[in-house]
């Protein structure tokens, strides 16, 4: 019985699921400015020489022979009306240089496009009526900017086009098959077509025009929201476990490069490591060990994204961090959020919110690194190079349970009120000379940091 009453929910989520990816544009933002800039440009060197002035020449070109110059001279007004509005859209679209995404000159940038695809439409409709609505071969052109601008631009614009082309054709064809308006008025001589004569084919005309129109605008859109769940999970599911949060942003808009050469940055390098997480293992079991540990690591990538930190490897139980790259922070904001992350953290395992009780203990240093992609083209790694990073790794493993050990750059960079005792100079393994460092203790006072925070 569970599983026959499961059957009718889920084929009705399938078909929402179905009729969302036929319909709607899953959430996709607006079309970015570059692009929206670009078709302007385009739309003006391409469209305004090879489509709009032939069409202009050929409306002012038969009017002296037209059947029904009155007609023709209105509709060549109305479409002349509307190249104005057309070149005024796109120039002013080309005015708004440096426009950033999803600011306020964005959303005017794309409503000067949306307003030039409204003048598009019209232009059409009247160099559709004036040869007959029902009998012009440009009545294709509809169809084909639904699929356009659905492609090449989004979701509203291509909803836009098709509702407004739809309506356009649809009532200038029913008022000029009525005979409120002259048929094809710019045709030599008056029009007769068994189209305007016969109400059922005139129907059926209509009727087909508008389900070649919807067939095109769900068609193009389904295949369109199929390529961006493909982008999305690429970008944010798989990059996004291997990527910091900044470098899969550059993906999502396809501005990530991966041959960019490894740069020098200062940036500070945080280790942490539970204690005694072995012993854990052997008394709890692979299985159940691998439970705490998986919620773990998924609470300290929330801590890490929250203070906009760069989670640059998992080692087992041990937790590399890196502040400063791939956005550049102020080394004293990259120190204070190094120390408060390390913080949380120990507060995470030390209050048994796991399911068991744990300690962490931290390493932190700050400095000159060498940070990019490295490997080949078959497989590389984002991460930061340096004696910087084996320092921070040597604290961590000098650092006392519950403890934050820090070198003495991010000691000095930190704020005066968080209280440092000194731990001395220190022979670290790896390091030829003994390292400087220092336990900090932040004050209870002070709030959480956050990525926001400068």
């Amino acid at each position: 019985m569970q599983a026959t009453a499961t059957a009718p929910k889920e084929w009705r989520s399938r078909v929402r699921t179905l009729a969302a990816e036929l319909l709607t544009g899953l959430g996709s933002p607006r079309t970015g400015p570059e692009r929206l800039r670009l078709a302007a440009w385009v739309r003006l060197l391409v469209g305004l020489p090879i489509i709009i002035a032939p069409t202009g020449h050929a409306l002012v070109a038969n009017l002296p022979g037209s059947w029904a110059p009155e007609a023709s001279r209105t509709n060549a007004y109305v479409w002349f009306a509307h190249v104005a509005v057309f070149l005024a859209a796109n120039l002013a679209s080309l005015a708004l240089r440096g426009v950033a995404e999803g600011t306020s000159r964005h959303r005017t940038l794309w409503r000067l496009s949306l307003l030039s695809l409204l003048t598009e439409v019209g232009m059409n409709q009247a160099s559709i009526y004036a040869s007959g609505s029902m009998t012009n071969i440009a009545v294709i052109n509809p169809i084909m900017l639904v699929a356009v601008y659905r492609v090449f631009f989004d979701h509203r614009m291509a909803l836009v086009a098709f509702l407004y082309g739809l309506a356009a054709f649809t009532t200038v064809a029913l008022v000029e098959a009525a005979g409120a308006l002259p048929p094809a008025p710019l045709s030599p001589a008056p029009f007769v077509h068994p189209l305007f004569q016969d109400p059922d084919v005139a129907v059926a005309v209509l009727t087909t025009f508008a389900g070649a129109l919807l067939l095109t605008f769900m068609a193009v859109n389904y295949g369109v929201n199929q390529t961006i769940k493909l982008h999305r999970y690429v970008t944010h599911v798989v990059l996004g476990r291997y990527l910091p949060p900044a470098l899969v942003a550059k993906a999502s808009r396809g501005e990530l490069s991966m041959d960019e050469p490894p740069e020098r940055r200062v940036v500070t390098v945080s280790f942490t490591d539970l204690v005694g997480f072995t012993q854990l293992s052997e008394r709890l079991g692979a299985q159940a060990v691998g439970v705490v540990l998986d919620r773990y690591l998924a609470e300290v990538v929330e801590i890490a994204h929250r203070h906009g930190a760069t989670i640059d490897k998992f080692v087992g139980d041990a937790v590399m961090l890196v502040f400063g790259a791939p956005e550049p922070l102020p080394p004293a904001e990259q120190a204070r959020r190094a120390v408060l992350v390390a913080h949380e953290v120990h507060a995470l395992v030390r209050d048994a919110r796991l399911g068991v009780a744990l300690a962490a203990r931290t390493g932190i240093n700050t400095g000159e690194v060498v940070v990019g992609h490295f490997g080949s083209d078959r497989r590389s790694d984002y991460t930061v190079i340096g004696p910087v990073v084996n320092v921070a790794a040597r604290l961590e493993s000098a650092s006392r349970p519950g403890q934050v050990l820090v070198g003495a750059e991010t000691a000095r960079l930190l704020p005066p009120a968080w209280r440092r005792l000194d731990a001395g100079q220190l022979t670290l393994k790896g390091v030829s000379e003994p390292v400087q460092a220092y336990f900090i203790e932040v004050p209870d006072a002070s709030p959480p940091a956050t990525a926001d925070a400068a």
